[in-house]
């Protein structure tokens, strides 16, 4: 089962998954709403008709004072249910918003990499921010009105049929013509609210990518680039949103023709009724009233149907990122402790692209390590990718022992496989928060035998984090080398323990002071485990049990350090002139 993420989950699913959250409504909430709204339209509906009414009791003074009486008090039964259920509604939907997001970000934590990876960076910040406080937002300030709006109608139509059933007639007569126009008009908005959210999603990802690229800018000299880029996806958004406004335009056009047409028919009928002593003027005023006061309601309607659109939209993206990690619902193998890694006729290809692996086939010994080397853009990195689970192959088969990948929850394939590449990422606070991610409540001396084992110890350990593990790293806090951020990814590793290892790059650091330390601590990672190391320098190569050479995707070469350089082939050349 696959998520189509561009298009958001329908009405329905969505009411079915907040149906499932913690905040959802309980019985007493339904009857709290239904109470309160149920009070505010039955006194709307009585004061509009009694002070039609009132003409009618002009001469006597003691009904025309009850009444007048009656009204205020009314009134003030209208403010009091009007605050309740605004409050019950708004203190709901801040709560719904809550655990929404909370949901989104459980469901991008347990939902396959590639699919995030696939919906990008800005695609679930925006869902995860934007999207659910559109939500929260719009229902939150137009709720109550909402509410209120959806049952006016109905209310005031019996209220209607009290004074004379032929009110009845017009309201049915409007209704019958218009409905069909406007829900034309409505159906159109939930793709051009998408389109949208879409281009406002790709906005999020180009400003993200240009503060991640800005050293590579500013060194290249391009922040005429990075601006027209940039702003080129700005204006796409601001032109999505504007592609909505001539939706909205004819929505009011056939809104107001309707509200127009219903109380010119009314006020019509009112005065013929009245005329003929059908009705009293007193009455004939009610229903008068009782017709212009829906104009407010009416407005709503057109106000509100873009808003709630853009709600429902929002909604709609922010429960299919949710319910994404709810896909893969298979049970989880038992683990592994040091498996063998096959790669099965695995062939890989980027959307629209051409093929970067073409139908190539590989097993991974269990407990050894394997160097695979080759020219930038042999697809070294898209591989270890794949093993690693952080893309999904267009065709073939990667086995961790005998588990296919494809058929493994994301979960066990993470504790199984772990790739560390030349980006490391240090989470804020402290050193041992950072450490206790990889670790189920690991002590500290665990934790300082870790950091030993990779060459964070004695001085270099006390120069770098002065307050021990509780010094604070990550954002916000004082930066540490290259090398450092190295070592602590492979103090990760021991501590976590994976079965499979794979480095990409992860020692790019070596060419420092640190070199031989830091190599020092990717063999010891290494060790009693299936590792498989993208070596970019063949010194990397040299120490492993098997190397492989890629070139346009596929292996040309298969053997030890020796062996490779008694055949004279591709290797031996690259080593000859890198070792020149």
């Amino acid at each position: 089962m696959t998520t189509d993420l561009s298009t958001p989950a329908s009405l329905q699913t969505s009411i079915k998954f907040l149906r499932t959250l913690p905040a959802r409504p309980a019985r007493r909430w339904w009857v709290g709403m239904g109470l309160s709204f149920g009070v505010l339209l039955t006194v709307m509906v009585l004061t509009s008709s009694l002070l039609g009414r009132l003409v009618d009791y002009r001469d006597d003074r003691g009904i025309f004072f009850s009444v007048l009486a009656v009204i205020v008090v009314a009134l003030l039964c209208e403010n009091v249910a009007r605050n309740i259920g605004q409050y019950l509604l708004v203190s709901k939907i801040a709560e719904l918003a809550i655990f929404l997001r909370q949901a989104c970000v459980r469901s991008v934590l347990a939902a396959p990499i590639p699919q995030v990876v696939q919906l990008g960076t800005g695609n679930v910040i925006s869902r995860l921010t934007k999207d659910v406080d559109r939500f929260s937002r719009a229902f939150q300030e137009i709720g109550a009105r909402l509410v209120i709006t959806a049952f006016m109608f109905p209310f005031t139509t019996v209220a209607l049929a009290f004074v004379h059933w032929s009110f009845i007639v017009i309201v049915c007569v409007v209704v019958v013509v218009e409905y069909p126009l406007v829900k034309i008009i409505v159906r159109d908005f939930p793709p051009a609210t998408n389109a949208m959210s879409e281009k406002e999603a790709t906005r999020n990802n180009t400003l993200l990518d240009t503060i991640k690229g800005l050293g590579t800018i500013r060194a290249l000299g391009r922040h005429r680039w990075a601006l027209a880029r940039v702003e080129q996806k700005n204006w796409a958004a601001v032109q999505a949103m504007a592609g909505r406004i001539p939706i909205f335009s004819r929505l009011l056009l056939f809104g107001t023709t309707a509200y127009g047409l219903l109380l010119c028919a009314t006020l019509v009928l009112a005065t013929f009724l009245a005329h003929e002593q059908v009705l009293s003027v007193g009455q004939a005023g009610a229903a008068v009233i009782l017709v212009a006061r829906l104009e407010i309601h009416l407005f709503n309607v057109l106000t509100f149907s873009a808003h709630i659109q853009n709600a429902v939209t929002s909604l709609g993206r922010a429960v299919s990122l949710a319910l994404l990690g709810k896909e893969n619902t298979t049970c989880e193998p038992a683990d592994l402790s040091s498996p063998e890694v096959i790669v099965s006729n695995v062939s890989y290809s980027y959307p629209q692209g051409a093929a970067i692996i073409e139908d190539l086939s590989l097993r991974l010994a269990a407990g050894s390590t394997t160097a695979l080397v080759g020219a930038s853009g042999a697809g070294k990195s898209t591989l270890a990718a794949l093993i690693a689970g952080l893309q999904q192959p267009t065709a073939g088969t990667i086995y961790i022992g005998d588990v296919d990948t494809r058929l493994a929850p994301d979960s066990w394939i993470a504790r199984h496989v772990a790739l560390i590449s030349q980006q490391v990422h240090l989470f804020s606070g402290t050193l041992r928060e950072d450490l206790h991610l990889a670790a189920e409540n690991p002590d500290d001396e665990q934790l300082l035998e870790a950091l030993s084992a990779v060459g964070l110890s004695g001085t270099v350990f006390s120069r770098w984090f002065p307050q021990g593990l509780d010094t604070p790293i990550g954002a916000g806090a004082d930066e540490l080398s290259p090398e450092v951020e190295q070592q602590i990814s492979l103090a990760r590793i021991l501590l976590r323990n994976p079965p499979v290892l794979i480095m990409d790059e992860s020692t790019s650091e070596a060419g420092s002071e640190h070199a031989k330390t830091l190599e020092h601590a990717a063999t010891l990672a290494t060790r009693g485990r299936t590792s498989l190391i993208v070596a970019h320098r063949l010194d990397q190569a040299r120490g492993a049990d098997r190397i492989i050479l890629m070139d346009n995707g596929a292996i040309i070469e298969d053997g030890t350090h020796d062996e490779l350089i008694n055949a004279g082939g591709a290797y031996a050349k690259l080593y000859a002139h890198w070792d020149a």
